[in-house]
């Protein structure tokens, strides 16, 4: 009974995006993490399945970067992770971020049967530029998702974009799978926010308004398709 009641609110706290941080622990938590998803990206763009992801990733209106979507091994199989968002404009050529989010799914965890996986997943739409503007909002209930064109045939007519305001892209044991992550919570967290800029800031603060400076540098480059020095 015990055991099952601890399962539980494990699977309670992943609901909230909070469980499983994605970097070690330390004062400079949140730039560790900034530096994954660095990685993350750069390995999504060198991939060669990745060739409908090249072509798109400047078209998109944000890039959620998630280094490490552990497995929780619970009842239901529940995953979670943190992650930084970073808002684009196409149009405009603006990239400003990041902003830290914490990620936490309970209905499916990670269906390719690894304990963990890297994800990004593009905001293609308004709709999922107000979802990451709002505290918290549920994949594929408040904001459609689909699973993104993966693999040598994901390119050009004859893979159109997927008709959904978020198209997610994961990556695990070193392969891509067109899985979504649909049910996942996204929740912006306060204090990682906090930490990194100094000071109490919202994600439209961060994303929208301005106040704080971007600090997309690297990230942001690599978004706008420029040429990065590793």
């Amino acid at each position: 009974m015990k055991g099952l009641l601890l399962a539980s609110l494990g699977v309670a706290m992943l609901a909230v995006g909070f469980s499983f941080p994605a970097y070690a622990s330390g004062p400079n938590e949140p730039q560790v993490l900034v530096d994954q998803a660095q990685i993350t990206l750069r390995d999504f763009q060198k991939a060669p399945e990745m060739t409908w992801f090249r072509k798109e990733l400047p078209k998109a209106k944000g890039v959620l970067i998630v280094p490490s979507l552990v497995k929780a091994g619970l009842i239901l199989g529940g995953s979670g992770g943190s992650g930084v968002y970073f808002s684009t404009n196409p149009k405009t050529g603006e990239c400003r971020g990041p902003a830290f989010y914490g990620m936490g799914s309970v209905t499916y965890g990670l269906q390719i049967g690894a304990e963990k996986a890297e994800v990004i997943i593009l905001a293609m739409t308004d709709k999922a530029v107000n979802a990451m503007l709002s505290p918290q909002f549920k994949l594929g209930a408040d904001a459609s998702i689909a699973a993104g064109p993966v693999g040598a045939g994901a390119a050009g007519e004859a893979s159109p974009l997927p008709a959904a305001a978020f198209i997610a892209f994961v990556r695990a044991k070193g392969a891509f799978a067109g899985l979504t992550i649909e049910g996942g919570i996204v929740a912006a967290k306060g204090e990682d926010n906090a930490k990194y800029y100094g000071r109490a800031v919202s994600p439209a603060d961060i994303l929208i308004s301005g106040s704080v400076p971007s600090k997309g540098g690297r990230i942001c480059a690599m978004i706008e398709g420029r040429s990065v020095k590793n």
